[in-house]
């Protein structure tokens, strides 16, 4: 009877278990796992864990026990795998954070040697001498100022004198330059000197009044006259300069450039008036020695480079703007004969000029062996000048002065002049030379 009753209490409770069941125990003291498929009055089937079924007779069934799944338990397992994700994805963004910031630091590792070796390459500590002659242009002399005084002379005066000069206001030259250049590393010192000179060949036509009185009622003689003769210009430049290398590099070095300039012009002229003697016995024959002298001073600035290339080749070159001012003067000694006897006068002119321009200069060197290399430059300077102040003397040779200047010594510097003329100073010109370097 016993034995019907636990039958019975065994297949009740398996009846009403839910085929979540986990644990059988056997009658005898066997225990399995696993999952119930099927059951009837009689058996029970079961799937093992390792996926393989196997049925037992409910006689032999002692016990079933139940394992209610419980909702919570994926929650848990679904946080603990986001959880592994996230941290995952941490180590992964850390690991690539990581790999940048190496990467990173290699490059500004290579970059900073790079940077040293373009310092050590850039290092340098020479002297370096140059000499250069070559043919170019300049224009020195100032004969259209001296051609408006006279003209300004016929509108003031019944007498006087204008010429008008058919030579070319630049002239040809021969040059020479000589320059000495120091380098330390990030800052150069530039010592140069140019010397240009030239021959020119006077042409043109003189207009001579003579005449006494003024206004309506003056009387005049007029003669023109062929004007021929010759002359020589000298154009003299000096230049001290001090170049830095705000970031000095092996192949391209840009400089900031400053430094102080001066100019000196001349030209020499032996001038021959020729004409025929006027109706009233006038001989306008004469003979005039000028001399015209300039000289300005004043600074530059600018900017310079140096390009070196194919290990042999470098090309240098510079951008200035030039200021500068400073006198002029033109001294005229005339020899004539008139109707009375031999005569000589003088005629002088001063005046101030601020003159402001600029230079270029380019340089192709080529080396030929260790420190000896030759060189092409091209140079051309212009300043424009204009006049600040001047003056005007005349006398006779005997210390008389002439009246007739007193209004020219005034409208002719302040007024005249700057609607008539607009001065120039130029100097240009191609050179070839050596260079030698002196390494420390």
């Amino acid at each position: 009877m016993k034995k019907i009753i636990l039958t019975l209490c065994a297949f009740i409770l398996i009846a009403n278990v839910s085929l979540r069941s986990e644990t059988i125990l056997l009658k005898s003291g066997e225990k399995w796992e696993g999952s119930i498929l099927a059951q009837d009055k009689d058996s029970l089937t079961i799937k093992l864990a390792d996926g393989s079924t196997k049925v037992f007779p409910k006689s032999s069934v002692r016990k079933v026990s139940f394992a209610k799944k419980q909702e919570p338990a994926p929650l848990k397992n679904e946080t603990q795998v986001s959880e592994k994700e996230r941290k995952l994805k941490e180590e992964k963004e850390l690991a690539e954070k990581l790999k940048q910031e190496e990467a990173d630091r290699k490059t500004k590792e290579s970059k900073e040697k790079k940077r040293e070796e373009d310092l050590s390459q850039a290092r340098r500590h020479y002297l370096e001498g140059s000499l250069g002659v070559g043919r170019g242009d300049s224009q020195s002399e100032l004969r259209p100022f001296f051609q408006t005084i006279q003209f300004a002379g016929l509108l003031f005066s019944s007498n006087g004198q204008a010429e008008i000069q058919t030579t070319p206001y630049v002239t040809r030259n021969r040059s020479a330059t000589a320059r000495l250049f120091y380098a330390w590393n990030r800052f150069t010192v530039e010592v140069r000197g140019t010397e240009a000179k030239g021959n020119l060949e006077i042409e043109g036509i003189q207009t001579l009044a003579f005449g006494s009185g003024g206004g309506s009622s003056s009387t005049s003689d007029r003669s023109t006259n062929v004007l021929v003769g010759n002359g020589d210009t000298k154009f003299q430049k000096f230049s001290s300069r001090v170049g830095f290398s705000p970031y000095p590099h092996p192949v391209l070095d840009l400089q900031i450039l400053g430094g102080l300039e001066r100019i000196w012009t001349k030209s020499n002229q032996e001038v021959d008036s020729i004409g025929g003697i006027t109706a009233t016995g006038q001989n306008p024959n004469r003979i005039n020695y000028r001399n015209t002298t300039s000289h300005l001073k004043g600074y530059s600035v600018g900017i310079g480079f140096e390009w070196k290339f194919w290990e042999r080749f470098t090309l240098q070159g510079q951008i200035l703007h030039l200021d500068m001012q400073g006198p002029s003067s033109f001294r005229s000694n005339e020899f004539r004969t008139d109707s009375t006897s031999f005569r000589y006068s003088q005629n002088r002119l001063d005046y101030q000029w601020k003159s402001i321009g600029t230079e270029v200069n380019l340089k192709f060197t080529t080396k030929v062996k260790e420190n000896l290399s030759v060189f092409v430059e091209a140079s051309n300077m212009t300043l424009n000048n204009k006049i600040q102040s001047g003056y005007i003397t005349e006398n006779d040779g005997r210390g008389n002065s002439d009246p007739s200047q007193i209004l020219l010594s005034f409208y002719g510097p302040k007024t005249l002049i700057p609607m008539l003329y607009d001065s120039k100073t130029s100097l240009s010109y191609v050179q070839v030379g050596t260079n030698y370097r002196f390494d420390f």
